[in-house]
């Protein structure tokens, strides 16, 4: 069967969101394979969705239609009925529904700002560090589907500069992307929130100034004073989730385990 696709609304997710106010509404068609403004909706928690830009919706789509034409093609050639694909299939179902049971659980839990501040004081030696700041290099993009591309051709070896010089869509580009030092408390906190989360030269990208940066730290500054709590909310948010997340975990599988009967054969 020869394929087709049909993207509905891809130029419009540029324009404005509220394109997907209806659930009903077809959001791209592969074949006769139909995705919906509801299952992709789902793919998001309210945050992430309303975090989301046009453009990152219009990426997910795309995104969506490459893998549904790679699923289409394995179903076709029969891959889909070898046994260790099917259990690999059951696995990531159980997996996914697992996941689900727990989110479920966690929803309903909201994290104060005193709850993270008791956290912060009770683990304080653990972020009481001296602070840092980091000297940034940076590739900035207007479209979204340039980013992953981007990313892997400096992981096959491009150079961080060189790639700044080639693709990236601002001023500092040309110098190689060095945007110098970023520190906590400045315009661009934003790079040093996320810096402060990376290894050494490690890559990552960031959302900001209706643009894309794919960016990473070369260096590490000395600043003056310690990180404090308004530094390391983000850190203490997720310490606290995590934490959340094993007891709900913990206290699901003992509920369950204590109303099912289990026999092990190995």
């Amino acid at each position: 069967m020869k394929y087709f696709i049909i993207v509905l609304v891809l130029s419009s997710i540029l324009m404005s969101c509220s394109m997907f106010e209806s659930k009903g509404e077809v959001v791209a068609q592969v074949g006769d394979t139909k995705l919906t403004m509801e299952e992709f909706r789902n793919n998001f928690t309210d945050k992430e969705w309303v975090s989301l830009s046009s453009g990152q919706k219009k990426e997910y789509v795309q995104q969506w239609v490459n893998l549904t034409l790679l699923a289409n093609e394995a179903e076709k050639q029969g891959i889909n009925k070898d046994k260790a694909v099917k259990n690999s299939i059951r696995y990531a179902e159980q997996k996914i529904l697992g996941n689900a049971l727990i989110a479920s659980r966690l929803d309903a839990e909201k994290i104060s700002e005193e709850e993270m501040f008791n956290y912060y004081r009770i683990h304080q030696g653990e972020f009481s560090q001296p602070l840092k700041n980091y000297k940034i290099q940076r590739i900035f993009l207007t479209d979204p589907t340039q980013v992953n591309r981007v990313r892997a051709e400096i992981q096959s070896g491009m150079k961080f500069e060189d790639a700044a010089k080639v693709y990236s869509q601002e001023e500092v580009g040309r110098n190689g992307g060095f945007m110098g030092t970023v520190t906590s408390a400045d315009a661009d906190s934003a790079f040093w929130q996320a810096a402060s989360r990376l290894q050494l030269y490690e890559v990552s990208s960031l959302q900001k100034d209706n643009g894309y940066y794919i960016f990473r730290y070369y260096e590490e500054v000395a600043g003056t004073g310690e990180t404090g709590f308004e530094n390391q909310k983000d850190e203490i948010r997720r310490r606290i989730l995590e934490e959340r997340r094993k007891q709900v975990y913990d206290d699901l599988i003992q509920e369950l385990k204590s109303k099912s009967d289990i026999y092990l054969m190995i």
